[in-house]
């Protein structure tokens, strides 16, 4: 610390330079301060206005209305379209460059000894400049159809995830359709009318009536209501529609597989084209506006001082780095192909299990229907029969919903292999849905 002797002998015009530093450092010091308690107390007051789930509104939808709000607000869907607009930023970028730069520069100088005193024209100078250039000409076709590869890979990104979304939504709201068959059939069961009256069951129904609504608010995007979706309005999987599909990939599913492949191709030119000539091209001027300390000002643009450069350069590669970087992106081309090759091996053993699981599932519910209309067409003679009836009856009925709910996650897998019925096209040679937010 500086004692009062010593900071009298420091001249006026260090202690004005030091009081403007120091009161500069505490300004950024008071304002982060004052910025993150604002920020705090809004946390805070968000988190005091969250309601439960038990309090919110619920709002009966439509799967049509579902899907429109998980277009807009999903999480997710925001991200991949983030990566398709940054994509398409750098594919304009190869066409920006070639725009000429206009900069302006200014700057001010004085002594010390004289900051207390009027700021003069003499001390300011300032100038602008334009300057255009095209570098790398060579890589500009390959840039540009990378920055193709790039932006359409991005939007079947984006495609997938939202293919994604909603086969978890299906999923859900199918779920939700036969748990709630399920319960009804439970309430009404003969054997058991103290259901209703049951405390664990029923906190045990509320437990997962707030699961179903938090994991459907998630995807929606939406979290201000408890959201329920009217499964009539919902399309449902038929096997009779989606099993001659099975036996090829989905479009979807082979545009991402290309893709992969594409790209890995791609990466072995951007290395190879290190072997050609660089030619790069600019043109030179004096700025186009300057004045200088009020001395003079004015245009000093001229042709004869406008300059086109042109140069061009080879660099051998005598220590074999560029030869060893092509190599090894021809080896990681080789291993993605290989890649390929094994998951799709694997993909088709999965569709084969799904094929196998759907008719053994859709064979077994034929013939329980089968029983159960023979069961409900039978005549009891007693009330022993008629009760024995009624217990066969129901326990079919519920083994019919409890693999039924366990076959929505293969209908939900068929959702996301193929979509949902009527859903376009969504192969290579498309750029459908979705769109941009």
């Amino acid at each position: 610390m500086l004692g009062e002797k010593e900071y009298g002998r420091i001249p006026a015009e260090v202690k004005r330079l030091l009081v403007i530093v120091l009161g500069g450092v505490c300004l950024s010091a008071c304002s982060l301060s004052k910025h993150l308690a604002r920020v705090s107390a809004r946390v805070e007051r968000e988190y005091a206005e969250t309601r439960e789930w038990s309090t919110l509104p619920e709002k009966t939808i439509t799967w049509e209305q579902a899907v429109k709000l998980v277009v807009e607000n999903n999480l997710e869907l925001k991200e991949a379209q983030d990566n398709i607009d940054s994509a398409q930023r750098q594919s304009l970028s190869i066409y920006t460059d070639l725009i000429p730069g206009v900069s302006y520069y200014g700057y001010m100088t004085r002594a010390i000894s004289e900051l207390a005193d009027p700021v003069q024209s003499d001390d300011m100078a300032s100038s602008i400049n334009v300057t255009f250039s095209v570098p790398a000409l060579t890589q500009i076709p390959y840039r540009v159809y990378s920055s193709k590869v790039h932006t359409f890979s991005a939007v079947k990104a984006k495609e997938g995830k939202y293919r994604e979304v909603v086969s978890k939504l299906y999923q859900l709201v199918r779920s939700r359709e036969i748990e709630t068959a399920r319960r009804a059939l439970e309430d009404a069961n003969p054997e058991d009318d103290t259901t209703q009256q049951d405390p664990k069951k029923q906190q045990a129904r509320a437990q997962a009536d707030d699961k179903y609504w938090q994991d459907v608010a998630r995807l929606l995007g939406r979290r201000d209501a408890r959201w329920n979706i009217l499964s009539e309005s919902m399309p449902h999987v038929s096997w009779k529609e989606y099993e001659p599909r099975l036996d090829r990939l989905g479009e979807l599913v082979v545009c991402q597989f290309a893709m992969r492949l594409e790209q890995s191709r791609m990466a072995q030119y951007g290395i190879a084209l290190s072997y050609l000539p660089t030619i790069n091209t600019s043109i030179y001027s004096p700025s186009l506006f300057s004045s200088t300390g009020g001395t003079y000002s004015g245009t000093f643009l001229d042709e004869d001082d406008t300059k086109l450069n042109l140069s061009i350069s080879y660099t051998l590669d005598t220590h074999l780095m560029n030869w060893d970087s092509y190599q090894q992106s021809k080896a990681r081309y080789e291993r993605e192909k290989i890649k390929v090759a094994d998951e799709l091996i694997d993909h088709r053993s999965r569709i084969q299990m799904l094929r196998r699981s759907m008719n053994e599932y859709n064979n077994w519910r034929n013939f329980m229907h089968k029983h159960l209309d023979y069961i409900n067409k039978s005549q009891p003679t007693t009330a022993e029969e008629y009760m024995e009836k009624r217990k066969a009856a129901f326990n079919i009925r519920m083994e019919l919903l409890n693999q039924e709910a366990s076959a929505v996650e293969s209908e939900a897998a068929l959702v996301l292999e193929y979509g949902l019925p009527g859903d376009p096209p969504e192969g290579c040679s498309t750029v459908s849905r979705p769109s941009k937010n």
